[in-house]
């Protein structure tokens, strides 16, 4: 059946009379407007306006004004009306948007609570970029990174961090005989555990949360996001990739209680650049969908389970490369995962 009479067939008159009803004017409006939005659309459908008839009694009009449908788009696709309203920046919904947005429903409103004596933990599995250069000879790899980290509830109290370097490498540029002839073979780093106070003695902030500072965050995703645009404007090299960054810094601290993190996702959902970068991206056997921010040779995603809205890790790529890193290279990448632990420095059950 061609795709016009199935349309036709979809679409009863009086069926998208009722659809188009958020796009009439207010009785005392242009009713020509109106006449005109139709004709368009049906025309869109390749389906012709249909024979003229008795306006619809009164009583079955809607005092729908204009306003309501400012910053909307309507579009006839295969016999279905859809209707998108633009975002309060004033962009419409992309997919990454969509899929964000649905991610921060799944999330469960209320996080597991900590009974007195127990901790947060926190465990950041990292393969961060590290170089070496001698003489004409430089090589590029990735560490394999082990940072555990033990939060109280009480921000009083001391926090417990626990790092260390696995000893595993991957090579970016470079290779393992040449690295070794030159005696530039990578070397792990000593563990490093302590006991440390809160922010270690800084500003907490989004990239070394308190208690007390993601309280004072906005819920709301408009406010959030007008935060983020605050608190990230002059830094980094573009003002949308730096949004990303900031709430991969929060997400990654593991701190972040599930009705915040259901608003960052939707403040995220808000910037404009933001696209699906991979839908299925694969951090330490975790799959996920990878939302980031390309801008001037580098990307940086959050990478999100689209069955439960958890966050579960982020990476950097960079796009345009340089001496030591192809292009599109992975230089970090990490996974996050949270348990809770019956006292400082032991692990969860």
């Amino acid at each position: 059946m061609p795709e016009q009479d199935n349309i036709r067939n979809v679409w009863s008159e009086d069926e998208l009379e009722r659809a188009l009803a958020v796009l009439r004017p207010a009785e005392d409006g242009d009713e020509r407007v109106f006449a005109r939005t139709k004709a368009d659309l049906l025309a869109a459908a390749g389906t012709p306006e249909p024979t003229p008839r008795t306006a619809p009694a009164p009583h079955r009009r809607r005092r729908w004004g204009w306003a309501a449908a400012v910053g909307t788009v309507a579009a006839v696709v295969t016999g279905i009306l859809v209707v998108q309203t633009a975002q309060p920046n004033g962009h419409l919904p992309s997919a990454a948007a969509e899929q964000l947005n649905a991610a921060a429903e799944k999330l469960d409103t209320v996080d597991e609570p900590l009974a007195p004596g127990e901790y947060r933990y926190v465990a950041t599995h990292a393969w961060w970029l590290s170089a070496v250069v001698a003489e004409d000879e430089q090589y590029a790899f990735l560490t394999e990174q082990l940072v555990e980290v033990w939060v109280p509830a009480d921000d009083s109290q001391e926090w417990l961090d626990r790092s260390r370097e696995t000893g595993a490498y991957k090579w970016v540029s470079g290779d393992e005989e040449a690295a070794k002839e030159a005696g530039l073979l990578p070397r792990p780093g000593k563990p490093v555990s302590g006991s440390r106070p809160l922010c270690d003695g800084g500003e907490c902030g989004w990239q070394n949360p308190s208690h007390e500072f993601l309280a004072s965050l906005p819920r709301d995703a408009t406010a959030l996001y007008d935060r983020l645009r605050a608190d990230t404007r002059g830094k980094g090299n573009d003002p949308d990739l730096e949004m990303v960054v900031y709430v991969a810094d929060v997400l990654r601290s593991g701190m972040v209680p599930a009705d915040l993190r259901a608003a960052l996702y939707r403040a995220l959902a808000l910037v404009p650049t933001l696209e699906i970068t991979e839908e299925v991206a694969n951090l330490d056997g975790a799959k996920g969908t990878a939302y980031g921010v390309s801008a001037h040779g580098q990307r940086h995603d959050v990478i999100i389970d689209p069955r439960t809205g958890e966050f579960i890790g982020e990476r950097e790529v960079t796009e345009d490369g340089n001496s030591l890193v192809p292009p599109n290279t992975v230089t970090s990448y990490t996974s996050v995962t949270t348990g809770v632990a019956p006292k400082i420095g032991v692990l969860p059950n």
